[in-house]
């Protein structure tokens, strides 16, 4: 059972996904508050187990097959989105190479703790097969594929051998960033600054956070720190690799962010990206191609550019 948002005229909805079958939230809980995602996350734990004690599913509650069903983002607007800044050791790597620099050393051995920026919700948060506008005032947009751990239980000061305990689910990410040098170190600021980085330019712009198709809840994936994750262009893969190459695990960035702030349920959190990104090999993204971000075990998460 998949846990996912369709959209119904001017309506967003909650469903579940089985047998190819899209199904109201609400209509198989007998509860129209369900029908809202961020009201289900919140119950997370309750609306779960009685997802999942029903059986057979009621026809009175199907709404459509899967392929006649537009889908939205499976998050609720006021969900905090945190992503995950150079968590991959592929990519770090490649980047390296990319610098004719020798590979920074391993951030634990220099005590150096997780690193995550935020993308402004409403205005970022797209869902499967949305079209995406390019930024008028950017010229080299790239691809970020990212495992999406979704809170199911608030979480404050958690432990990580806790952390997990707190994820509802998992879902697929779509890290759209800028790469224009003027955003990523910003001219006419000293190179010593604090403040060289754009974060808002290279991250912020509309529709720049692709998410979806649905959520997986927690107890199907099982360990997020084995899964093959990839990304394609046209049809033509440009990131392949497994979450097992992250430098911090999920489970290591909750607990971190947790003892920054407190994590509320449907808050989401983008676990970082592997090699393969277009910065790496100079080649950005066009009008007119089609982006496909894939994470093994949840599924697959289509974008238009135009």
């Amino acid at each position: 059972m998949k846990v996912l948002v369709y959209v119904d005229g001017s309506s967003r909805r909650a469903g579940v996904l089985a047998n190819d079958t899209v199904y109201d939230v609400a209509r198989l809980t007998n509860d129209e508050r369900l029908s809202d995602i961020a009201k289900l996350l919140d119950d997370w734990q309750h609306s779960l187990e009685t997802l999942f004690s029903l059986g057979e599913l009621p026809a009175r509650a199907a709404v459509t097959k899967l392929e006649a069903c537009k889908l939205g983002a499976p998050l609720g607007g006021s969900a905090a989105v945190f992503c995950a800044a150079a968590n991959f050791q592929d990519h770090m790597l490649a980047m390296a190479r990319k610098l004719n620099q020798e590979p920074e050393p391993d951030p634990r051995r220099l005590d150096v703790k997780p690193y995550h920026f935020l993308k402004p919700t409403r205005q970022t948060l797209v869902g499967p097969d949305a079209t995406v506008q390019l930024p008028a005032y950017a010229g080299k947009v790239d691809w970020e594929v990212e495992l999406v751990a979704v809170i199911g239980k608030i979480a404050r000061n958690v432990s990580i051998d806790r952390a997990l305990d707190h994820v509802a689910g998992y879902t697929v990410g779509n890290d759209l960033s800028v790469r224009d040098a003027a955003y990523m170190k910003r001219p006419n600021v000293p190179v010593e600054s604090l403040f060289r980085t754009d974060f808002l330019g290279m991250k912020g712009f509309d529709g720049s956070c692709p998410v979806g198709p649905w959520i997986v809840p927690a107890s199907t994936i099982g360990d997020p720190q084995n899964l093959p994750i990839m990304l394609t262009v046209d049809g033509e893969v440009m990131q392949v690799s497994n979450t097992s190459q992250m430098i911090f695990s999920v489970a290591e960035q909750i607990s971190y962010l947790s003892a920054r702030t407190t994590l509320l349920p449907g808050d989401a959190i983008l676990t970082g990206t592997p090699a393969g990104t277009g910065a790496e090999r100079d080649r950005f993204l066009k009008s007119g191609q089609v982006v496909c971000a894939s994470v093994a075990g949840i599924g697959s998460l289509r974008t238009f550019i135009v």
